[in-house]
């Protein structure tokens, strides 16, 4: 186990002298999930608005391997990071400690705070196979969470969730917002340092992106059903599909030739930054057709870079994506909210893609009021609802 400080103690205006122990699992290890990269920008965030603030890092070994079994997590959930919070908190006293990684220990020396990036476990419980780990995601987790002191989550509707589903009071649970992650703006500077303008014309075919791994969950199979729509209707459009390549992606493949649309996708797997960065910029959209999302931060990046995107209408992104209070504060021109399309509605995305392909104003529009929205998130917003939350959890 690896213990080392992320920030020194310094006056400032939020808590001074709070010293809060960060459980760093989820940022342990490369290849990073959604929830690592998450809780990397939430992290980030706290060490640079907050420098009050002594963020402890436990991180479960020096030699930066990650977690990647059951047994793992849970050695290090319920063992080893409880052992380590005794030892610092014996050298200088915490005020509380922080799991972002959706396990939090259960015996502890101070008050716990957990953040639940979504509610995977429980919702789609199958795609965890063998006894032991259902137990230990969709039994274990959730128990851990209801002992906590207090719960961060990234939108209202994972907190409406826990309070529904598992009888966790809203006033336990705190919403810490996520942001764009700077390295996506960074370079789409690099590569067009002109973009927060117009955007450029669309390729011939225009090409859509999707940007997931290939998942049952992520609805794929929608965009390349539009995508044979548009063909019928005499519309010719490509599809690049970013993510990570799993064995779904065979189905995928088999669903794109049976609809005779095989020449028309391409599985790009992932991408480094600036490739995906230039698909994003010269696109006509991002298609991001999810069944159920924590947060999703795919659209969150395209719309940071002025790239139009499509979602599905679920909970969650209209939470996200539209939220009333975030578009109060845009001119009224700026508050165009994305095209929302219901996860089975193949028709309404063909028609969506097709406006996006012809209607240059719908598109700039779009393009414009996606980068005004996405900059009422940031870094200091974030780091402000976690002192908050760091502060309750003291209590």
């Amino acid at each position: 186990m690896a213990q080392f400080l992320l920030n020194q103690t310094q006056s400032g205006a939020y808590n001074p002298n709070m010293r809060v122990a960060w459980d760093l699992q989820a940022v342990t290890g490369p290849g990073r999930t959604g929830l690592g990269v998450s809780v990397q920008f939430m992290l980030d965030a706290l060490t640079a608005h907050a420098p009050e603030i002594d963020v402890v890092g436990l991180r479960p070994n020096s030699a930066d391997v990650a977690l990647k079994t059951v047994a793992d997590r849970l050695g290090w959930e319920q063992w080893r990071l409880p052992a380590a919070l005794r030892r610092s908190h014996r050298c200088a006293p915490l005020d509380c400690a922080y799991s972002p990684a959706l396990g939090a220990p259960l015996a502890s020396p101070v008050p716990v705070a957990v953040h639940v990036h979504d509610l995977i476990p429980l919702i789609y419980r199958r795609q965890f196979s063998g006894i032991f780990a259902r137990w230990y995601w969709s039994r274990l987790l959730p128990y851990t969470w209801r002992r906590c002191s207090v719960l961060t989550v990234s939108n209202v509707t994972v907190a409406e969730d826990l309070t529904e589903r598992l009888g966790i009071s809203r006033d336990r649970i705190h919403v810490v917002p996520y942001y764009a992650d700077p390295a996506v703006a960074a370079a789409a500077l690099r590569l067009a340092p002109d973009y927060p303008g117009r955007r450029a014309p669309l390729d011939d075919p225009p090409v859509f992106v999707t940007l997931a791994s290939h998942e049952s969950r992520k609805n794929l199979e929608l965009p390349i059903i539009a995508l044979r729509l548009l063909r019928e209707q005499g519309v010719t459009a490509r599809l690049v599909m970013i993510g990570g390549l799993t064995e779904y992606t065979a189905s995928l493949r088999e669903l794109a030739a049976r609809r005779g649309v095989a020449d028309l996708v391409e599985f790009a797997g992932y991408l480094p930054r600036e490739m995906s960065t230039r698909l994003l910029l010269n696109c006509a959209g991002l298609l991001f057709t999810s069944h159920y999302e924590g947060y999703g931060m795919p659209p969150q990046e395209a719309q940071s870079i002025g790239c139009p995107v499509v979602l599905s209408d679920i909970r969650c992104h209209r939470a996200v994506y539209a939220d009333p209070v975030r578009l109060a504060r845009l001119p009224e021109d700026l508050r165009l909210v994305p095209p929302f399309v219901g996860t089975e509605d193949s028709e309404a995305l063909a028609a969506v893609m097709r406006r996006l392909i012809e209607d240059e104003d719908y598109r700039q529009g779009l393009s414009r009021a996606g980068l005004a929205y996405s900059a009422t998130f940031g870094a200091e917003a974030t780091a402000r609802a976690l002192v908050q939350a760091f502060t309750a959890c003291r209590g």
